[in-house]
């Protein structure tokens, strides 16, 4: 399976995983320390929802496109964030722009730096040469390194930084699920091990519900002490869809981040559940529980 993202740019996946990640840099960002972050994936940085890839699918229609489409004043911070940031990039560059990963870290990055001074530090892997040399090409402007690099040797090699704290994106591409989820969590296990106080963040899909739940046994079976699951579905699990749900495991998540993630997928889930699914069990929709910890 040759996976090219900019088919699945803007869906509910994307929206959910980008505003968890905003949750994150923004608990990280209450310390006046430093810290560093990683996209492992980086994808290429801009996505235009106006591409071919984009109308093919339509996907975004029922991601950013919806949320858009609602009043958001009384959301959760983290969303409000999300919003700002994309209408700032849509002032930018163009209104028909979506934003990857790797711009929501460096935005983050900016706005912080201006606030307070403290200058934290980013980079963005990615190993696909054409999609490396469009991230290149989009973001070499912004506060964030880019290599051309692969996750799996880049991530234990640039682990523990300098700074101590931080935070690694994982957003693989799951081409083969079962054989994918493995080798994840090998590298987790490995990542633990070389930085157990770092944050890990792993972007993961739920369609294949099997594949997820020996995921979770793995994991269990690292022994890692702090381990968050995070997951929102917008059809039933058992329904054979090509993405039911999305899931984020987070590994050392900060104080307190699992209630603001519940409040966030509570709030997100009825805007982006979809609108021919059959009804949802109501344990379901938001699933934000320890895997292994608190």
């Amino acid at each position: 399976m040759n996976y090219q993202h900019a088919y699945h740019a803007g869906n509910f996946a994307d929206v959910v995983k980008h505003i968890l990640l905003l949750q994150l840099l923004q608990q990280l960002s209450q310390k006046p320390k430093p810290f560093y972050t990683l996209d492992a994936y980086g994808g290429r940085g801009l996505y235009s929802l106006a591409s071919v890839e984009t109308k093919k699918t339509g996907e975004a229609l029922g991601g950013v496109n919806k949320l858009l489409s609602v009043d958001n004043q009384k959301a959760p911070q983290a969303v409000q964030t999300y919003l700002n940031d994309l209408a700032y990039a849509r002032k930018f560059y163009d209104k028909y722009v979506y934003t990857g990963s790797p711009w929501f870290i460096a935005r983050h990055i900016q706005k912080q730096q201006a606030a307070t001074g403290i200058k934290n530090r980013a980079d963005a892997f990615e190993f696909k040469a054409d999609e490396y040399d469009a991230l290149n090409y989009q973001l070499h402007q912004l506060p964030i390194g880019i290599a051309h690099r692969n996750a799996y040797e880049g991530i234990l090699a640039v682990i523990p930084p300098l700074e101590k704290r931080g935070l690694i994106l994982i957003d693989p591409p799951f081409e083969q699920e079962h054989r994918d989820f493995s080798a994840l969590v090998d590298l987790l296990q490995k990542a633990h091990k070389k930085w157990p106080t770092g944050i890990f963040a792993l972007w993961y899909p739920i369609k294949n519900m099997e594949a997820v739940a020996l995921f979770y046994k793995k994991m269990k079976r690292t022994g890692i002490k702090k381990q968050l699951i995070c997951e929102l579905n917008i059809y039933p699990t058992d329904l054979p869809m090509g993405l039911n749900g999305t899931g984020m495991l987070i590994v050392n998540p900060p104080y307190q981040f699992d209630k603001h993630a519940d409040e966030i997928l509570q709030y997100l889930q009825p805007i982006l559940q979809h609108a021919d699914s059959p009804k949802i069990p109501d344990d379901q929709k938001v699933n934000v529980t320890w895997l292994v910890g608190e």
